[in-house]
């Protein structure tokens, strides 16, 4: 299979997840039901009952659903595991030292719920400079993780909302995440 067929059959497998995406509106009536994932361990048989059975490499999927007040976001992902693990890793470089600052991470966290004014980030971040302050901003949307909604305000980039609380609960996960006593000693 040339690369442009790979890329075509990438795309069409995209859609049909996208497809499979949940809606407010109900299916159609011919439309075979979609599986339903009620633990995390039951991710794990929707992955290996995509694979047919066949003895595949892998693959490595995350998603979720957040809904903060007013809005959803909905978010899934997969990707071959041959696919990441050839990847080149340290193109991940840049935007993992731009999330492994502690006031960048304090932003989004003031940010997950609802968009926040320069002021009231300024008061989370605690005692900063606005220079600073405007510093992590800048770095944190040109790594296309924040948008100014309106002028003097800062939101999470819907795209991103999904994916970082997933980095999160990785870490969280590999026991990297410090708890809040730790964070302060």
């Amino acid at each position: 299979m040339g690369l442009l067929e790979e890329r075509v059959a990438e795309l069409e497998r995209r859609v049909a997840l996208l497809e499979e995406a949940p809606t407010d509106r109900p299916p159609p009536a011919d439309t075979p039901p979609r599986p339903v994932v009620d633990a995390p361990l039951d991710l794990l048989d929707l992955i290996r009952s995509r694979a047919g059975g066949e003895a595949r490499p892998g693959t490595v999927m995350y998603g979720g659903a957040v809904t903060f007040e007013d809005r959803d976001y909905m978010w899934a992902m997969e990707h071959a595991a041959g696919e990441v693990a050839d990847a080149h890793w340290a193109a991940a470089a840049t935007l993992l030292e731009r999330l492994g600052s502690r006031p960048r991470l304090a932003l989004l966290a003031a940010l997950l719920k609802k968009p926040r004014t320069r002021r009231e980030l300024q008061e989370a971040l605690g005692e900063t400079s606005t220079g600073h302050l405007y510093h992590h901003l800048k770095d944190l949307q040109s790594a296309g993780l924040l948008v100014q909604p309106r002028r003097g305000e800062y939101a999470i980039a819907p795209h991103a909302v999904v994916p970082l609380m997933t980095m999160v609960a990785i870490a969280m996960d590999l026991g990297t995440a410090e708890s809040p006593q730790e964070e302060h000693e």
